[in-house]
């Protein structure tokens, strides 16, 4: 377990620790950026996929309420990143990334569990492409955080 010590600082020579931050860097910049695609149409274009989302104003209704939630956790995360780039042992980066990993698995469990129970994978759409990424992709990210926190912190453990 980590100390609240200055010394208890997770190496810098950690790599793979790097990549995992700079891979939730990209992943709240991309979620932002689906939200700018999303309202630009560029991602959801309303006129055509209204003909092929059944209760499609329910839909958009609910997805819309992701756009706040979503952004405070893309904030978290490039904070909490930010702030481990600059030092892997913060222990303020440490607990936010974890809690932003822990939302990262729910938020792509939520949406796969929503799009297979409402088909929206069979829509024919490239959206649908992108609502399989994030269902599939969030849980993977999410996961690989926690495991290589729980590596870096173990191992830094070990070391005292």
């Amino acid at each position: 377990m980590l100390s609240l010590a200055s010394e208890s600082r997770i190496h810098n020579s950690s790599r793979l620790f790097f990549w995992i931050i700079i891979l939730n860097i990209v992943t709240a910049l991309d979620t932002l950026v689906f939200w700018f695609g999303f309202f630009t149409e560029t991602t959801f274009p309303i006129d055509e996929l209204k003909p092929l989302i059944h209760n499609f104003e329910g839909y958009y209704a609910w997805e819309k309420c992701f756009v706040v939630p979503d952004t405070i956790l893309a904030i978290t995360t490039l904070l909490a990143s930010i702030r481990l780039l600059k030092n892997q042992g913060d222990l303020l980066g440490l607990l936010l990334i974890t809690a932003s990993a822990g939302a990262w698995i729910f938020l792509g469990v939520l949406d796969f569990t929503y799009a297979i129970n409402n088909g929206m994978y069979t829509l024919g759409h490239p959206f649908s492409y992108v609502l399989l990424s994030i269902g599939i992709g969030l849980p993977i990210i999410g996961s690989m955080t926690l495991w290589t926190l729980y590596k870096v912190t173990k191992k830094t453990a070990a070391t005292r």
